[in-house]
């Protein structure tokens, strides 16, 4: 039974490594070109989507014609769940009311 896309599972195994320490913040990853004989994938695209989703988690940083660049290392036990994500948000959004409150309240 397989685990997800595979471009999930680079994203997953790169994480992983990062979090170990393998590539400290400020270094760049190796190549796509590298990468997919690494993970064993023909097409580049899946290398790079698994890159977007670490970009998308700001632990990453492309640079044009440099590399991809670590900026962060990911938060001890990985990734938040959907529903810590949602939490997070519900709290986010009853501060943002409360303080939109207070504004009305001095607009009136």
């Amino acid at each position: 039974m397989a685990s997800g896309p595979r471009y999930q599972e680079i994203a997953d195994d790169l994480r992983r490594r990062l979090a170990g320490g393998e590539w400290p913040v400020g270094t760049a990853l190796p190549g796509i070109s590298e990468l997919q004989e690494e993970y064993n994938v023909a097409g580049l695209n899946t290398v790079r989507q698994a890159q977007r989703v670490l970009i998308d988690e700001g632990l990453l940083n492309p640079v044009q014609g440099r590399g991809t660049f670590v900026t962060a290392l990911p938060p001890p036990g990985g990734p938040p769940t959907l529903k810590q994500a949602l939490g997070e948000l519900r709290v986010a959004l009853m501060h943002t009311q409360v303080a939109l409150d207070r504004v009305m309240r001095h607009l009136d």
